[in-house]
């Protein structure tokens, strides 16, 4: 049986939330995260329902293809066969933080980029410097700096730039980012990048998230719903993140009977199910979590071939 890998980037257009149900701490709507780290995941049921939605969008939801892409669905023989795409949860990459020079920047760090590169195993990232786990601020661009240091959101470091940062922001911005990309963007990308030590990245990931507060309206007063529209708090995965899941994809696991030869063949190659998942991508936007009527959870992806 064929076995393609790829990488899905997943680059948040809008900020995000999935959730993990009642939260026990202060946000009553936590997003989900790893348990060992707290860095902010999107669990691979989620990445493969957003795409099967999207597929149907394209060839609707009785469609055989989607059936043998994504396996058959809850009570319609779904025991029959597996799916022929299987993604990983979807880890952080970039994370956007405020910043005194350049408004914004996005920040990483050694652990997470060397866990990408060995989780990926590409080929073209191995020859990239390696980050020092104990290494100073590094930035992709010397306008972020003022007198030595980095001011992101109230804390300043001192920082430098360094090849590894500029490597980094050119290999991402070039395998990461939509082909339809804007230039502007994709020049902001390769100047504002900045990988952090774990420890301070970590810090921003757990708490530098956007926390909304909701209240439910009564439809006929036009007031708070007394019994159901109590204060609540909600985390958001903010817009410009990017995360990734490694995705491997097999020949369809649903077979059908040649009638000439009698033999049961396979009804979709990989290749045919990479195609499919491309096209249903390029033609339809892809939203992820919840809240999608308020615009929560558009995301614009990315395709990288192992």
């Amino acid at each position: 049986m064929n076995v393609k890998k790829h990488i899905l980037y997943l680059y948040t257009e809008t900020s995000m939330h999935v959730g993990t149900g009642v939260g026990l701490g202060a946000v009553d709507m936590p997003i989900q995260r790893e348990k060992h780290t707290g860095y902010p995941i999107i669990q691979a049921s989620g990445v493969k329902g957003a795409l099967r939605d999207t597929v149907e969008l394209d060839l609707g939801r009785d469609s055989q293809k989607v059936k043998s892409i994504f396996g058959g669905a809850s009570g319609d023989k779904g025991e029959d066969f597996a799916g022929a795409m299987s993604p990983s949860d979807a880890r952080i990459l970039l994370f956007p933080v405020r910043a005194l020079n350049g408004v914004f920047v996005w920040i990483t760090s050694p652990t997470v980029l060397v866990r990408f590169k060995e989780e990926t195993g590409l080929k073209d990232v191995s020859n990239i410097c390696k980050v020092e786990k104990d290494a100073p601020v590094q930035v992709s661009n010397y306008n972020l700096i003022i007198a030595g240091q980095i001011m992101l959101e109230e804390y300043t470091y001192p920082a430098q730039v360094s090849d590894e940062a500029q490597e980094w922001a050119n290999y991402l911005t070039e395998k990461a980012l939509h082909p339809k990309t804007s230039n502007y963007w994709k020049k902001r990308l390769r100047e504002h990048l900045v990988i952090l030590p774990d420890n301070e990245f970590r810090d921003f990931v757990r708490y530098s998230t956007e926390i909304v507060t909701r209240i439910k309206i009564n439809s006929d007063t036009k007031t708070v719903d007394k019994e159901q529209g109590a204060l609540f708090t909600q985390e958001l995965l903010p817009a410009d993140s990017l995360l990734y899941s490694f995705v491997h994809v097999t020949d369809s696991r649903q077979y059908a009977e040649d009638q000439d030869t009698g033999e049961s063949t396979t009804v979709m190659q990989s290749d045919v199910v990479v195609k499919t998942l491309k096209e249903a991508i390029k033609h339809h936007p892809v939203q992820i979590g919840g809240d999608e009527t308020v615009g929560r959870g558009r995301v614009r992806l990315n395709w990288q071939e192992v």
